[in-house]
């Protein structure tokens, strides 16, 4: 597996979505502290939680996702991206639409252009893609051999041969991406037109498709190539992602199924009791111990013993997912309990996706920038190595600090206590403001 060769994209394009997405992250953790009294009531038709949680998934999550697809998907197939002057226009077009769309959400009005503009870049983006993905081989610049700094294992860089699971995911994670615009235009005509006759459904179906369809599938694809070359871990068994696999997409299905029957047919579970939403969120439930299960033979078989403070970013966010998991299931248990659903996503998004990108990032990008700045350099002058341009003890407070926001805030949710959402998102904002150090630090080293 290598992050760069010849046929990756210039540079400008992967960090511009990266850094735009830190810059987000640094406006959600403010928006905490500026809002937090309003995160204490009833959520999924709150201004500032639909605000929040898009800026979250659209603003922060996506738009790495989307930076890291770009540079990631060329190396992988060894296929140069179809086309870079797509990939830049996609950046500004959806920068309007999330514009647009936060600002409707804020100020509780139609989000009808805003979500067509996001819709239509994101169709840009899957085509973009899924052309690189399918084209013909051998087409664009010939393939070198990634030149691998110091400190980083050539075997960590140059293919493990198990690519297809990852693949896998990553391809159903941009299916589920299209499947969300679909749904999520849907849910906004829903709320404010009222075209159906319970728009909650339609709401939580699209948070469903979009929180565990992309934002699990491609989060969990990046990370069964990406932590196995950062940890030099070979040679190990897969059956526990594939068990993942299969499980994460049953549950997703059943779920989807339940969301389409309170829709379709309103009051279908007349005694709040819906057996095949329970049976969608136990499936995914056992998807999520199946990854956990995955990651552990995968740190168990590693080369490498000592565990970077980026890496248990990683670790942490393995945990928040087994609790986003559980929570699923006690709320589907126990018809609904609303604030314990905002944890539910809060726990996945934020601390799944978002810790796991905090850490990787803390990897990507010195090793991206290394590439582009230094790796001319090898054998004829003194280079630096990709762990000097970070900060290891700015990153272990980092890990600290983004843990008691995390705890806080799903404390301060569950029990609608504005001081204590307060004191969380101030400490997020701290950690997102050592997070956004160490990334614009790499840049000047």
């Amino acid at each position: 597996m290598r992050l760069a060769t010849d046929r990756s994209p210039g540079l400008t394009i992967p960090f511009r979505y990266l850094f735009t997405g830190v810059a987000v992250l640094l406006l959600v953790s403010a928006g905490i502290v500026l809002h937090a009294q309003a995160l204490t009531g009833y959520f999924f038709r709150s201004p500032v939680f639909l605000a929040l949680t898009h800026l979250i998934t659209l603003g922060w999550i996506t738009l790495t996702i989307m930076g890291a697809m770009f540079q990631l998907v060329p190396v992988v197939t060894e296929k140069a991206l179809f086309s870079e002057r797509v990939a830049r226009a996609v950046y500004y077009l959806y920068l309007v639409g999330l514009v647009l769309l936060v600002r409707a959400f804020v100020s509780d009005t139609s989000a009808g252009m805003g979500a067509g503009i996001v819709s239509a870049a994101i169709v840009l983006f899957l085509s973009d893609i899924a052309v690189t993905m399918f084209r013909r081989a051998g087409q664009g610049p010939a393939v070198t051999g990634a030149v691998v700094p110091s400190g980083v294992h050539q075997g960590a860089v140059s293919g493990t041969g198990r690519a297809d699971l990852a693949v896998w995911y990553v391809r159903a994670a941009m299916v589920f991406l299209l499947m969300t615009v679909v749904m999520g235009s849907l849910a906004a005509a829903g709320l404010h037109r009222h075209i159906v006759d319970n728009p909650l459904a339609l709401l939580s179906m699209h948070m469903t498709i979009a929180g565990i369809g992309w934002v699990c599938f491609a989060v969990i694809g990046f990370s069964f190539r990406l932590v196995p070359m950062f940890v030099l871990s070979h040679g190990y068994d897969e059956t526990y992602g594939w068990t993942s696999f299969a499980m994460l997409l049953t549950g997703l299905v059943l779920l989807v199924l339940h969301f389409t029957l309170e829709l379709v047919v309103p009051g279908f579970w007349p005694d709040g009791t819906s057996w095949l939403g329970l049976a969608g969120a136990m499936a995914i439930l056992a998807g999520i111990v199946g990854y956990t299960l995955q990651m552990r033979v995968i740190f168990r078989n590693r080369v490498r013993r000592q565990i970077e403070p980026a890496l248990w970013f990683t670790i942490c966010a393995t945990a928040y997912f087994v609790i986003a998991g559980a929570a699923l299931v006690w709320m589907f248990a126990f018809r609904y309990p609303i604030r314990l659903g905002s944890v539910t996503v809060i726990a996945g998004l934020f601390g799944f996706a978002g810790m796991y990108i905090i850490g990787m990032m803390h990897k990507i990008v010195p090793f991206l920038h290394w590439y582009n700045k230094y790796s001319s350099g090898i054998g004829t002058r003194e280079v630096p190595m990709t762990r000097d341009m970070i900060s290891g003890p700015l990153t272990w407070v980092q890990l600290f600090v983004f843990n008691a926001g995390m705890v806080l805030l799903a404390s301060g949710i569950l029990t609608g206590t504005g001081s204590v959402i307060l004191v969380s998102g101030v400490l997020l904002f701290s950690g997102s403001l050592m997070f956004a150090w160490n990334m614009v630090n790499v840049l000047r080293t």
